[in-house]
């Protein structure tokens, strides 16, 4: 985080004692600058509550983000400061003494949270969480959390997944690459023999970063605003910001005081406006992500003047100096506790004053991590050499990577690798184990896949067949099955038609059919208006990528004429956030079932899997002697949508397949037999889709599974050509129908590409 204060002195009544204190080069502050800005520490203490009361729900403060904002540009302030001095006072820069600071400064603190928060998720919130949270230690140990978090925000698989323990590593890992770049980019223009000065030659530099990734701010969060959070390229012109601050020091001590002190005033108004004005729904960080940040740099600049009247007044104050010396700490603290504490509720969040208790327990453990680790840590004599700290920071971090491998090691993750078997029951095998499921209480010992292991069973294909790009393309290497025959089906809809695509392949190939999986996340077949899916656009604006995938879909079955389409889909909402009523999303299914140029006893409609009211695998976990407290009845909204669609099928005299009866009897259960049924509360299990594949291919009027009988052989190799034909590509791979399997055989599925 921007809390990445060097020493965090306290305030003196001569701030030129501090050198004594600290190297040269350790004050954070620019030459001509006072050694130590208390107003610079209080800026931290006000960051820290807003990012804070934030995560804790506090009403008044809805865009508390912005003080993650404020944390950037106080870093580009203080590595610049320590940049500079070090050139001042020894006419070079060490990039090894400078990511000894660093390693001393940053690894002890997160290296701890890191560790302790793996164990608490495993101890506190069980296998499920853990296995997430160990996986997500892994980025936030090598400082590319962002990058991590980003992927998973714009995955339309994992958004409805809980949030992270180890989420707020994201902003420490943008500092963190900001230190790899700018050190290095400061070390060679301060090389270059130029007229101009080192400044002067820095300053241009900064002020195109500035431009260029403010541009890139606005217009990546317009397309894809969950990435632009997450990335450093969205987010460099903040601290560079704050290092043209820290530049323009020798110019900022002359401007007079009264302008200097209503520029503090002004800047640190502007944060707190944004803080209370700015909320879920804002476009962000984009354009707004200004006002907080030129707040921040007013405050830093006009304080360099050292104004008497300026907002120093406030932030010098003791209390304010206290929380920011521990604002680092604090801020790797609270996230964990409070997603802790709420997920030890059940609950995705607290409100604000149940969230009080779990608030002064990470106060609690920050000054201890501050007084008795951090800081004793960063200022051990041997560790001022910068080998031996360099050596620090490699041994912590290695132990940190260590410990995540060991506990996956131990069961305490992820067993060991599994067979994903193909056990494909009779339709009486699949619904005798459906009406028996409703007496299960305890977990099978022969659960499959093993509990805590279900996250990485997902049955359908993955990229790039999976989430399809916002390019709105199906690549030609997602062709699938019997890819040399002549038959061809194709699954088309959102990610209810992804999530059976293995299962599909395999049907294909044993039918000597090529298949094709045309599965957008967020995007149902019908010919409907859609909202942005998190990540995508303004929150309430119209899914255009599903409507261009929508033509390009229809296009491309329109031009394979393809022998079977089936179409499936979960019901969405519209652009305003507001669900289509039933007659609306028939008609919907109506329009594409209309547009499709295929014969229609050759189009088939599959009704939606029971959604759930919790997520399975993690209910599984916590319920394990009771299971039935993860089951329940069709949502009537679902049972209301999936009449819709028959009655669509009906309509345009296509086949319409109810799949409910697959999966509840009196309810809908979470454990069916020995199979975990839900990939999460939306999408089925790969295994449970194996489960059910002589169903869906007696529905389909396929050939099922057993006896295997293999296709005869084509008279030439047209599948890829021909697919290739039309998309416009050359096929590159040939996939041949696998050997067959007795029932029950542990063999792993058939990749779908």
């Amino acid at each position: 985080m921007g809390v990445l204060t060097e020493p965090g002195h306290r305030p003196v009544p001569d701030p030129a004692a501090v050198a004594t204190t600290e190297p040269l080069d350790e004050s954070g502050t620019a030459p001509g600058d006072r050694r130590f800005r208390p107003d610079v520490e209080g800026l931290r203490a006000v960051a820290i509550l807003l990012v804070v009361l934030y995560h804790a729900g506090l009403s008044g403060v809805s865009g508390g983000y912005v003080g993650v904002d404020v944390f950037f540009v106080i870093s580009g302030v203080v590595i610049t400061g320590v940049l500079l001095r070090e050139r001042t006072s020894t006419g070079r820069t060490s990039l090894a003494h400078f990511y000894a600071r660093r390693a001393r400064r940053i690894l002890p603190a997160a290296t701890l949270v890191i560790v302790v928060t793996v164990v608490a998720a495993y101890f506190v919130l069980g296998t499920f969480a853990g296995n997430q949270t160990a996986t997500d230690s892994r980025w936030a140990e090598l400082f590319l959390a962002n990058f991590h978090f980003a992927a998973a925000g714009t995955n339309y698989l994992n958004a409805h997944r809980l949030p992270s323990l180890l989420q707020n590593f994201w902003s420490l890992a943008i500092e963190e690459q900001f230190y790899l770049v700018y050190p290095t980019l400061f070390l060679v223009i301060c090389s270059l023999r130029l007229r101009m000065s080192h400044r002067a030659r820095l300053l241009i530099v900064l002020t195109a970063v500035v431009y260029v990734s403010f541009l890139w701010s606005v217009f990546q969060t317009q397309s894809s605003p969950a990435a632009a959070y997450f990335s450093p390229f969205a987010r460099a012109w903040e601290l560079a910001l704050g290092a043209i601050v820290a530049l323009a020091t020798d110019r900022l001590v002359r401007v007079p005081r009264p302008v200097a002190a209503l520029m503090s005033w002004v800047g640190l108004a502007a944060i707190v406006y944004s803080a209370v004005a700015y909320g879920p729904n804002t476009a962000y960080p984009g354009a707004p992500v200004a006002i907080p940040v030129l707040g921040a740099a007013l405050v830093i600049a006009g304080g360099t003047a050292a104004p008497a009247g300026g907002a120093e007044l406030l932030l010098g104050l003791a209390p304010f100096g206290w929380l920011g010396r521990l604002s680092y700490s604090l801020y790797l603290w609270h996230w964990p506790i409070l997603i802790l504490a709420a997920e030890s509720a059940g609950k995705q969040s607290l409100p604000f004053h149940q969230n009080l208790l779990p608030l002064a327990l990470a106060l609690g453990a920050s000054c201890l991590t501050f007084y008795l680790y951090e800081t004793p840590i960063r200022h051990l004599p041997l560790l001022r050499r910068s080998r031996n700290a360099l050596g620090l920071g490699a041994v912590l971090v290695a132990v940190a990577l260590l410990f995540s491998t060991v506990a996956l090691e131990l069961n305490l993750g992820p067993s060991a690798a599994y067979g994903a078997p193909l056990i494909a029951g009779t339709p009486a095998q699949v619904l005798r184990a459906v009406r028996e499921a409703p007496d299960i209480t305890r977990l099978p010992a022969n659960l499959l896949p093993p509990l805590g292991d279900g996250e990485t069973d997902w049955g359908g294909p993955k990229a790039p067949c999976f989430p399809v790009d916002t390019a709105s393309t199906i690549p030609a290497s997602c062709l699938t099955g019997y890819t040399t025959g002549t038959r061809t089906m194709v699954l088309y809809g959102d990610s209810h038609a992804a999530m059976w695509g293995n299962m599909y392949s395999l049907l294909a190939t044993i039918n000597g059919w090529r298949f094709l999986d045309m599965g957008k996340g967020f995007c149902p077949a019908a010919d409907l208006a859609f909202q942005n899916p998190p990540g995508i656009g303004s929150p309430t604006g119209r899914f255009q990528q599903c409507d261009a995938f929508h033509t390009f879909s229809v296009d491309l079955i329109n031009q394979m004429k393809p022998n079977l389409v089936v179409l499936t889909e979960e019901y969405r909402t519209k652009p305003n956030g507001h669900l289509y009523t039933a007659a609306q999303w028939r008609d919907g299914l109506e329009r594409t079932i209309e547009s499709i140029d295929v014969p229609r006893q050759d189009i088939v409609v599959l009704g939606n899997i029971p959604l759930m009211s919790q997520d399975p695998p993690q209910c599984l976990e916590e319920n394990s002697h009771d299971v039935q407290e993860c089951s329940n009845r069709v949502p009537k909204r679902e049972e209301e949508y999936n009449a819709a669609e028959g009655a669509a099928a009906r309509a345009t005299g296509v086949r319409y397949v109810d799949v409910i009866p697959w999966f509840c009897s009196t309810t809908c259960s979470a454990v069916i037999g020995r199979f975990q049924v839900y990939f999460d509360a939306y999408h089925v299990n790969g295994q449970y889709s194996d489960y059910v594949f002589d169903l869906m291919a007696r529905a389909l009027g396929l050939t099922p599974a057993w006896p295997y009988q293999p296709p005869p052989p084509p008279k030439d190799d047209l599948g890829l050509a021909y697919l290739a034909r039309i998309l416009g590509v050359t096929p590159t791979w040939q996939t041949q129908p696998p050997a067959p399997r007795p029932q029950g055989s542990t063999a792993g599925r058939p990749s779908s590409g």
